[in-house]
């Protein structure tokens, strides 16, 4: 399945929004973050993967951490600021967001 239902009406259809839109917000959340290195999908491995199944949203990050940065909390950080914006920017709650550290920047 490539997009969550949000809602679905009997007489006039239904409401939903594709995979690809919460990838979008993802990205562009990261690019935001001070101190992770973002590395654009088109020029590596993907760096973020969105996964949809029984209408549940999944989303994976990788990041590289700034040395010297608090790991921890820069993770925190990322996983809460990719949960709210696409609460906030679409009102469906992501069922897992998870941040993996596959490496650092010096």
């Amino acid at each position: 399945m490539d997009y969550v239902v949000l809602k679905k009406d009997a007489g006039s259809g239904m409401i939903a929004i594709s995979k690809s839109v919460f990838q979008a917000i993802a990205e562009i959340t990261m690019q935001d973050i001070e101190n992770i290195v973002h590395t654009p999908t088109s020029f590596s491995k993907k760096t973020l993967s969105v996964h949809v199944s029984d209408n549940q949203l999944k989303i994976e990050a990788d990041v590289r951490v700034k040395y010297g940065a608090n790991v921890s909390e820069t993770c925190g950080l990322v996983q809460s600021k990719i949960y709210e914006n696409i609460v906030f920017m679409t009102g469906y709650k992501p069922s897992d967001v998870r941040v993996n550290v596959t490496g650092f920047e010096i």
